[in-house]
């Protein structure tokens, strides 16, 4: 009878019985778990409800002092006075929301507002009137951390305790929030931090009108920046005392903006918070299911401001008050380790029994495969599991046996795909070798023919009455020996390949007229291009910055993209070649053309050697063998030739076309 690895462990685990030891230990942790997190949540809801009032309760008596200071009939006389500090007293210029915009001569002062000194005459106007003293009183009336500064209608600051961080105000978003298309409204920010000493504050903002009580001619804004350390004083105390943190959670934001316990325990509660925060009323197997014991609270701020500041753009704040659950549960886990360490010493000669037989049955297999996979993974593909000549008594007839045969039986057939990969290998690099050597010699008898062809033509074309015809047949001949040439580098070059699979040639740099090259490639392919009744369109920039490279493998480059392009564009077709300069000190060639485009399966080994891509596209219509597939190394040594000059390939292909964008590094 086969035994099978799962009933071997179900064995284990009930001979050393631990199915009753944790089925007490779950009845423990169950019913004393309900009751202690049930009450711990009550507890900390109230919490969080006396946080949110308190919290509520101070921004309402922040706002409430600067609600007084606006409604002062000097304050509303003073506003009045400044309603213009710098420029004309003309209506200002707005953007599509209303909001006025700087004139020139108030970006001017904004402009060097950083750098004035206490004594300029714009900036001593600002800190020394009767409305900076009221200021500057509230402030040392109960001793609380606050910057106030006050603004007119075109956003000038008019009147500062200290100096503030701009002297225009208008493009700030708390100013636009206040201002409200001129109608004026209360405004109270989310916690935000303050770029000068990076302390968190909230910005409290209320509008000055010449009639309060109708809320009529806006003639400013005056804005507070309080520190939140003193606002959120109850935030941290409360939760204190239960031995929890708190932390101010923004819903409009939908994350934390303030917390006093660690990174940690602010994320989980936050997330604990926005799975859960529609739910009424929380199960106990919700909270069994978390780590965390959490109570929250909204902070109504409209609610209590009352109906005065109706039409207020508030934060909308949630309370949140948390604790680990395993805080939480000190005493029901004392209590559970009891129990587990009476069980533990009950079943103690159990666990022995069953640890040696789960160490014969399942450790010993499991290690003799790590030890096999790791040999497989060295390079040793001759490892067996299994002798099949005998039986092993390492491995039965169970699961894990079954997979030392599949082990075995998938290191056979590996190391027969490696053999016959290297096989396939070596018959490529025999191939290359053979066909270098083969077009080696037809080729080095074709440029000796040719250059004393271009001898005698020249001899002749002296000497003759018909020079003119001799001379366009020396030229002609000039022409097929520098192709022979190319073709013999080019055959070098699969020689080169053939000893060295990774392309480790060598750049002959020098200066080179990347405008010119690209000119002369493309007058090379036009009479293909001509054939095909296709159009070539060359866009060169006129000033390139000097280069230095490899001019031929440039070119190599340029007519290996340029001959695929002609090859995959159809009849009548269009190809396009770009040279132009581009950022980060780059020069950036494109070669596009109208094909098919290139199946997305193929793009990612486009570039391997040898790859000649999938048979979507080998078909044969129109001239220059359009479709057709090479032997796979123009793209391959595109890439390293470009490597090798310090630059990328990128290729971007749609059933439109495909186009193929090389960057080379100007100072490479």
């Amino acid at each position: 009878m086969r035994l099978g690895i799962r009933r071997k462990l179900i064995g284990t685990l009930m001979l050393v019985g631990l199915f009753p030891l944790i089925m007490s230990l779950v009845v423990i942790l169950g019913g004393g778990a309900a009751l202690q997190l049930s009450r711990i949540r009550s507890n900390y809801e109230g919490v969080a409800s006396r946080c949110a009032y308190e919290l509520a309760n101070t921004v309402q008596n922040e706002i409430e002092k600067i609600t007084l200071l606006a409604r002062l009939s000097k304050t509303v006389e003073f506003f009045k006075e400044r309603s213009v500090v710098v420029g004309d007293d003309g209506a200002p210029e707005r953007d599509a929301n209303g909001v006025p915009l700087a004139n020139e001569a108030i970006r001017k002062v904004d402009h060097d507002w950083p750098n004035l000194k206490l004594d300029d005459a714009v900036l001593s106007r600002v800190l020394h009137n009767e409305l900076s003293e009221r200021l500057r009183l509230v402030s040392t009336l109960d001793n609380h951390p606050r910057q106030i500064f006050a603004t007119n209608v075109r956003g000038e600051t008019i009147a500062a305790d200290v100096k503030p961080a701009d002297f225009f105000q208008a493009d700030e978003e708390w100013w636009k929030n206040a201002y409200d298309k001129g109608r004026g409204r209360p405004y109270v920010s989310s916690i935000v931090i303050n770029p000068v000493n990076n302390v968190p504050s909230i910005e409290i903002a209320v509008p000055v009108y010449e009639d309060h009580a109708a809320r009529k001619n806006l003639l400013g804004i005056i804005k507070a920046k309080i520190e939140v350390a003193w606002l959120a004083e109850p935030l941290r105390n409360a939760p204190a005392k239960e031995g929890a943190v708190g932390q101010l959670f923004d819903l409009s934001a939908n994350k934390t903006v303030y917390a006093t316990g660690d990174s940690e325990l602010t994320a989980r509660a936050e997330k604990f918070y926005l799975e859960h925060r529609t739910e009424t009323h929380l199960s106990i197997m919700t909270l069994f299911m978390n780590d965390l014991v959490s109570g929250w609270e909204l902070v109504d701020l409209q609610r209590r401001l009352g109906p005065q500041y109706e039409g207020g753009d508030f934060p909308s704040w949630v309370v949140l008050v948390s604790k680990p659950s395993e805080e939480a549960m000190v005493r029901v886990y004392q209590l559970a380790a009891t129990v587990a360490g009476i069980g533990a010493v009950l079943i103690f000669v159990l666990f022995i029994l069953g640890v040696a037989i789960s160490n014969r049955e399942i450790i010993m297999p499991i290690l003799r495969i790590r030890e096999a996979t790791a040999a497989v993974g060295r390079g040793e593909l001759n490892v067996r599991l299994m002798n099949p000549d005998q039986e092993d008594p390492t491995f039965r007839r169970d699961e894990i046996g079954d997979l030392a045969r599949d082990f075995d039986e998938m290191t056979r057939q590996l190391q027969k795909n490696v053999n016959a990969l290297a096989r396939s290998n070596e018959a490529k690099r025999r191939f290359m070798e053979l066909a270098g050597h083969e077009l080696k010699t037809p080729v080095t008898y074709i440029l000796g023919v040719c250059n004393l062809a271009m001898k005698q033509a020249e001899a002749a074309a002296q000497a003759a009455a018909s020079g003119k015809n001799m001379q366009a047949a020396a030229t002609a001949l000039g022409k097929i020996s520098a192709k022979t040439q190319r073709l013999s580098r080019i055959i070098d070059s699969l020689l080169k390949l053939a000893n060295n699979d990774q392309f480790t040639t060598k750049l002959n740099k020098q200066p080179v007229d990347l405008r010119q090259l690209v000119l002369d490639v493309t007058s090379d392919s036009r009479a293909f291009v001509a054939e095909r009744k296709q159009t070539l369109e060359v866009d060169v920039a006129e000033a390139l910055p000097a280069f230095e490279g490899d001019a031929d493998k440039l070119e190599d480059v340029l007519t290996n993209l340029l001959s695929n392009a002609i090859r995959f564009s159809p009849d009548e077709g269009r190809i396009k070649v770009t040279l132009h300069k581009a950022l980060g000190e780059m020069i950036e060639l494109t070669v596009t053309d109208t094909g098919p485009g290139i199946p997305q399966q193929d793009i990612d080994e486009l570039f391997t050697p040898f790859y000649t891509g999938s048979d979507i596209l080998h078909h044969h219509s129109g001239e220059f063998e359009f479709g057709s597939r090479g032997i796979g190394l123009g793209l391959a040594i595109v890439r390293r030739f470009v490597e090798l000059h310090g630059g990328v390939v990128r290729v971007n292909s749609s059933s439109k076309g495909t186009t193929f964008t090389v960057l080379l590094p100007i100072n490479a």
